[in-house]
Order: structure tokens, then C-alpha cells, then sequence
């Protein structure tokens, strides 16, 4: 139980352990905390007052296309090798926490590369109408028709995906990830080229055993401090190639390539899987954090758990050792709170006007929370009366090079009584501009080029502000890493600062985890079991052929690179010969 003490108009009021801040990865360490040790152990939430925190939905909107039933009999992450719960660290949380509450997660999220058997073409329409409604929807695209193969009777035609090229003409394909067809063969050589190489840079970073520790720290130095606008530049030689990465990193990170170091941007391609899931149909990170509900879900459950454990406070002034425990005052100075360990769960921007001890945070991480920028990003949805893109024969998925809408899928069916939604939609994300202005009427005359005049009159159309994860300055990143992931903490725990905002729910959920991880091996770490260090312990395998990395690294600049290099020395040589013949 907590202990209050009162001396006078002062109150100090003590605990084990505090958790400062009702953040997601805040919530989830002592969720783990509290269900580890119960009144065993004196664990405290502060949720601090003038908090600009979202509100939780009013209604706990229940997604339909997955049973609850599903998460009670089945272990999703059981039968997953190695290789393939690498390839998923993005949902692998959500499942986890989705498997503890019993909450539905839509297909969508959970499992993206599945056909959608369940689209309304499916379901109103018989295989011969669905394949002549196929074969006519070339006359609102902007592309030559597309030929269909022969399909039996009872066979489906395939819902068809669109990519808008930046000239604004449009074709369909079914891939999960475009090749950019509009590309000369030497722009679309550099760009799979470039995609490979920060594949492999990835897995030698993230997914292998190192020996030599010290190039290793060298390697990763030098990624940090060079951003991806730089690397780029280098590495690119066609325009058309560079600003089809400008946009992918700017959708990734939530902020231009001028300002992500290329470290950042390989880890948020890690969480995903690879570099090339980004214009496709399979990103974990986008869909998730298009619909929202996972975030307010989660926090609606952890909070509830919390409950009794959680205490309103005022904004706190400083924060403080004595006597080896950490002591936290409020602004007024009426209360103290006073622990053995402290869990930091606020975001970094609240951390400006919090004045903390040398101690516990350097100089050095007080700059590097300071200068981190909050990620941006722009959503929208528009709603129809009426599911039109399925009936043409289309799933909804839209990939644009030229804007408004750069990134959109359709939204899943939502109920709150399992009864039929009215309006059908789509929903994604827009290029984001400097004028705040508002896309509406340049969303719908993109919608009308690939759709048609059915496009025209939408029921309604909202964009909002995405909180995308904060984005590091360059050169802080392996700093701020060691910061938030080193363990056993004598006095504060950074693992659970809230650096993902709305951008990422599944990693402020595993960072949640490993801060109490942390947390338990500091307190007690022989209350230690194998599933609490497995969930977190991801699989390493040996480094691939060095010779492919090495091919990777081929592109159009150094192959112009090692052509002058090489027409140098024969030129060189020749001319050698030249004046010995000329001696002799």
C-alpha cells in the first residue's frame, strides 16, 4: 500500500516504485508491474494535470471482420519460425497485449496479405458479373486496358490495387508492393539497387551477431550523423528516383529526409520488416495507425487495470535524489512524492519544464531530448453512400506519386451493435504542405481521375493531424538509444519515455515491456522468468554472403564511378607504354 505522510500543509507520499506519466508505455509497465506483484510491492501512476492528452473515444467501437473467439483458442505468435516473428516485430506486440484483453484486432492490421475474400464485390455480385465488371474498368484509369487471364466460372477476379504516376496517369496491378513501371530500366535498376542495399544495412545492423564490436560502433556512428537527404544525393543519380524516396521517408518518419538520419530510418524500416514496405499494401505501421482504435483500445484496457494505482498531480517541479531514493515536487510544493525507482513515461517535450538532477539525467540527454522533433503526418477519410471502387472491381488500395492522397486503403467495416455501417469508405494519408490548407476539393478530383464522376459527391470528408513519433536529431540517435535501453537502472528508468506519440503504437508497446523489464531486474530480479526475457529476446542469425551486400552496393553513380576509375588506368597504362616504346 502506498504511504502517505502528512507534516503541516506538506504531504509526502511514498511508494516502491513510480511510473510518472499516463502514457502508453508508461500504462504497460505498470500493468506488468501490478500483475507480477499485486500488494506486494508499492507502485504509483502519476498522472500529471494540464497533460494535453488525448480523450478516449466515447463508444468502444468493435471491429466485425475478426471474432473475439479467435484470441481465446488459438495462440496467433506460436507457430511463427524465427525468421517469420523477425519479419513481424511490428504487430508481434499488438498481438500479445490483443491476446491478454481479448480485443479484436482488424484483418487489416493482423494479417494484411490476405485476399479480401469478404469485399462487397464478393458478396453482391456472382463470379460472371464481378469478371465483366473487371475487364470494363479500364475507362476510368488513365492507362491502357489491362488484359485479364481466362477465369473459370466459380473463380473470383481479384480486387485490383491503383499507383498514380507523377504525371497523373494510373494503372492497376495486384502486388503488395508496386516496381514502378513508369521508370526507365536504368532509374528503376538505381532504385532497386538502393532499396536492396538499405535492406542489407538492416540486417547486418539489427538482425545479426557481431564480432567486431568496434567497427560495428563505427558503422553505426557514421549512419547516424548522415541524413537520408544526404545519403540520397549520393547514392541517387535521377531525379525521379530521389523524390520517390523524399516521399517514403517523409511517410515512414514523419519528417523530410533533411532532418532523419539515415540510423533512424533503417530502424522504422526494421520495425516493418524492410525497406521496400512502403508503397505497398502490407505496412503494419500505417494501416495501424490510420484507424487509431488500437491506441485508445489499449489505453482504455491498461488504464482500467490501473486504476486503483493511479494519482492525479499537479505538474512537477523538479525531480531529485536523497538519501539514495528519488524525490519528485509539484509546482506549489504542497506534495512530495518519494520512491526507491522512477519510470520516466512522459513525452520529451514535457520534459522541458522539468527540472531534472545531473544524476539522473546528463547534460548531454537533456540536449538530446530537448532537440527531438515531434513527427508529423496527415490522415483523411471521405465517406460514401455507396461501396463504388469495389463494384468496379477495385479493393480501395491507392499509392500516388503525385498527391494529395500519396497513401490509402479502404476502411474497415466498424460497428459499435454489429449491425451494418451506412457509409463506406477510404482512408490515408495526405502529402503534407506547408499552407495548412484544406484538400478536400484536390482529394475528390483525384478520387474522380481514378474512379470516375461516382467520386463527385461524397456523404462527408475530414482530414485531421497525426502525432508521428519524434524524430531525433542527427547524430543523437545511438545516444538516445542507450538512454532508453539500457538496463538495470539505479535510479530512473528511461525505457518507457514516450518518443512514438501516435506514430507507432506497437513500439510503445514492447518499449512498455522492456522498461519493466528493466525495472523487475533492478527490484528483483529473481522474480525473473523465461517468458518475461524470451517475449523480448529476438532471434540473431549469421550474416548473409558478403558478396551480396557488395552487389547491392552497385549503382548508376558508382558504376559511372568505377567506369572513369577504370578508363583512367587504362588510359594510364597505355600511356606508359607509349613513352617506354618512345625511350627504347
Amino acid at each position: 500500500m502506498v504511504r502517505r505522510s502528512d507534516i503541516g500543509d506538506k504531504t509526502s507520499i511514498q511508494a516502491d516504485v513510480i511510473v510518472l506519466g499516463c502514457t502508453l508505455p508508461g500504462i504497460v509497465a505498470a500493468h506488468k508491474l501490478k500483475s507480477k506483484f499485486g500488494d506486494t510491492m508499492d507502485i504509483m501512476v502519476l498522472d500529471l494535470q494540464g497533460s494535453d492528452s488525448k480523450p478516449l473515444s466515447k463508444c468502444n467501437v468493435a471491429f466485425t471482420n475478426l471474432r473475439d473467439s479467435e484470441y481465446d483458442n488459438e495462440d496467433i505468435c506460436c507457430d511463427y519460425t524465427a525468421r517469420q516473428v523477425l519479419d513481424n516485430v511490428a504487430r508481434y506486440y499488438l498481438i500479445q497485449y490483443a491476446k491478454e484483453f481479448k480485443l479484436p484486432l482488424p484483418d487489416s492490421i493482423v494479417y494484411p496479405e490476405l485476399d479480401k475474400e469478404d469485399s462487397e464485390l464478393a458478396i453482391y455480385y456472382s463470379p460472371s458479373e464481378r469478371r465483366s465488371i473487371a475487364q470494363s474498368r479500364s475507362r476510368h484509369v488513365n492507362a491502357s486496358p489491362v488484359i485479364l487471364p481466362t477465369l473459370c466460372e466459380d473463380e473470383e477476379a481479384p480486387l485490383q490495387k491503383l499507383f498514380q504516376y507523377p504525371d497523373g496517369n494510373t494503372v492497376e496491378f495486384l502486388n503488395n508492393v508496386h516496381d514502378f513501371e513508369y521508370l526507365g530500366f536504368l532509374e528503376k535498376f538505381e532504385l532497386n539497387q538502393y532499396q536492396s542495399f538499405l535492406d542489407k544495412c538492416m540486417t547486418d545492423l539489427f538482425q545479426t551477431s557481431k564480432v567486431n564490436v568496434e567497427e560495428e560502433r563505427n558503422i553505426l556512428l557514421y549512419y547516424d550523423r548522415t541524413t537520408m537527404e544526404q545519403n540520397i544525393c549520393e547514392t541517387l543519380l535521377f531525379s525521379t528516383t530521389r523524390e520517390i524516396m523524399r516521399i517514403i521517408v517523409r511517410l515512414v518518419c514523419g519528417a523530410p529526409a533533411n532532418s532523419v538520419s539515415l540510423l533512424f530510418y533503417l530502424h522504422q524500416c526494421y520495425r516493418t520488416s524492410s525497406a521496400r514496405n512502403h508503397l505497398g499494401g502490407l505496412n503494419i505501421r500505417f494501416r495501424e495507425k490510420l484507424l487509431g482504435q488500437c491506441r485508445k483500445r489499449f489505453c482504455a484496457k491498461f488504464n482500467q487495470s490501473i486504476a486503483d494505482i493511479t494519482l492525479q498531480s499537479m505538474s512537477i517541479k523538479g525531480i531529485r535524489t536523497y538519501s539514495e531514493q528519488v524525490v519528485l515536487e509539484t509546482i506549489k510544493g504542497e506534495t512530495t512524492y518519494v520512491c526507491n525507482l522512477l519510470a520516466m513515461a512522459l513525452r520529451p517535450d514535457q520534459l522541458h519544464d522539468i527540472q531534472v538532477e545531473d544524476r539522473l539525467l546528463s547534460k548531454e540527454n537533456a540536449r538530446i531530448t530537448k532537440d527531438m522533433k515531434p513527427g508529423y503526418a496527415k490522415k483523411f477519410i471521405i465517406q460514401y453512400r455507396e461501396n463504388f471502387w469495389s463494384r468496379q472491381g477495385y479493393s480501395g488500395d491507392i499509392f500516388s506519386m503525385r498527391g494529395p492522397i500519396i497513401w490509402a486503403m479502404q476502411r474497415p467495416k466498424l460497428s459499435t451493435t454489429g449491425s451494418l455501417e451506412k457509409y463506406s469508405g477510404l482512408i490515408g494519408y495526405l502529402m503534407v504542405s506547408d499552407d495548412e490548407q484544406d484538400s478536400k476539393e484536390a482529394v475528390i478530383e483525384q478520387l474522380v481521375n481514378m474512379f470516375g464522376p461516382e467520386a463527385a459527391f461524397p456523404a462527408s470528408y475530414r482530414e485531421t493531424p497525426i502525432a508521428d513519433v519524434y524524430v531525433p536529431r542527427c547524430g543523437d540517435y545511438v545516444a538516445l538509444r542507450k538512454m532508453t535501453t539500457e538496463g538495470s537502472p539505479k535510479f530512473l528508468e528511461w525505457g518507457a519515455l514516450d518518443i512514438f506519440a501516435d506514430g507507432d503504437v506497437a513500439s510503445a508497446l514492447e518499449a512498455g515491456h522492456s522498461a519493466y523489464l528493466h525495472l523487475l531486474g533492478c527490484l528483483r530480479p529473481q522474480a525473473q522468468t523465461y517468458d518475461d526475457i524470451i517475449v523480448s529476446d529476438w532471434p540473431i542469425f549469421i550474416s548473409e554472403n558478403p558478396l551480396q551486400k557488395w552487389i547491392s552496393q552497385i549503382n548508376i553513380i558508382t558504376g559511372i564511378k568505377i567506369t572513369a576509375v577504370t578508363t583512367a588506368l587504362l588510359i594510364g597504362v597505355a600511356l606508359l607504354r607509349y613513352l617506354r616504346r618512345k625511350i627504347i
